[in-house]
């Protein structure tokens, strides 16, 4: 079974060369990195910071896992969402997927399918050679779901593996129902997930947990759990670079998204 790569044309370039613009594999080096926290918006928007991630892998990685909120189904709390997949499609070629096999989990082909949240990764996974396990999970209701999650996908997975959290950071505006901050707000965004991503980069999950699984961090759930994942590797955590769709767009909108990463290396 194939994954298919429906948003191509739309989230990011069909043609191989327009994402090569945007991938960038001519800057791919080895470096330490591991695991990261990413933005999965479309790629004019999220690239920029994927690709850090993806130009300073570990030469240890040799597959990446893929943990993702979902955007477009209701699913279970504290259990994953797998798929049958064994190959995903992109526009450089189909990568070797391999299913995930955790007790409990539930599978549904479909939610993985039509998820955003996996392909905006897949085109530098293909251009990296890599391999790809992919997961859902949209919430958590406490960190020992959270350590019990991190535990299972350490035990399915070898040290070859490298997690990435899918998740774009605030989401302001009437648009997104989260307007706390009044006419200072992306400024109170940016101190606001700053302090976010500096947390869950140095394990401090207690904190993240509280203040921050009600507000509009769309993968805090897959960001703990690839934070906790990190920390039983014994990573070492650092933060990435930030902007907001308004910087990238050049509006002052008042309805705007926040990206960010969270990198973890060996």
């Amino acid at each position: 079974m194939e994954r298919s790569a429906i948003l191509k044309g739309l989230w990011y370039p069909e043609d191989r060369k327009e994402l090569d613009s945007i991938v960038r594999p001519d800057l791919f080096r080895r470096g330490n990195s591991t695991d990261a926290v990413l933005p999965h918006a479309g790629l004019f928007y999220s690239g920029r910071i994927i690709r850090e991630y993806f130009s300073s892998l570990s030469e240890n990685i040799r597959q990446v896992f893929i943990l993702s909120p979902s955007h477009y189904y209701l699913l279970p709390e504290n259990r994953l969402t797998t798929s049958r997949f064994t190959s995903s499609a992109t526009p450089y070629g189909s990568i070797r997927t391999v299913p995930v096999s955790i007790e409990g989990s539930v599978i549904s082909d479909e939610a993985l399918q039509r998820e955003h949240g996996i392909e905006m990764f897949l085109p530098f996974i293909k251009a990296r050679k890599l391999d790809v396990s992919y997961a859902l999970i949209s919430h958590v209701d406490s960190l020992s779901a959270v350590r019990k999650i991190a535990e299972e996908l350490t035990d399915a997975t070898d040290e070859h593996t490298g997690f990435i959290a899918s998740s774009d950071f605030t989401h302001y505006g009437r648009r997104f129902d989260y307007t706390p901050y009044g006419d200072d707000a992306e400024s109170r965004v940016a101190e606001n997930d700053d302090r976010c991503a500096s947390l869950l980069s140095s394990f401090s999950l207690e904190e993240v947990f509280d203040k921050y699984t009600s507000g509009t961090i769309c993968g805090i759930a897959p960001a703990m759990i690839v934070s906790m994942i990190a920390s039983m590797r014994k990573r070492k955590g650092r933060t990435g670079p930030a902007y907001t769709s308004n910087d990238i767009t050049g509006e002052h909108s008042d309805d705007f998204v926040s990206y960010r990463s969270v990198i973890w290396e060996e």
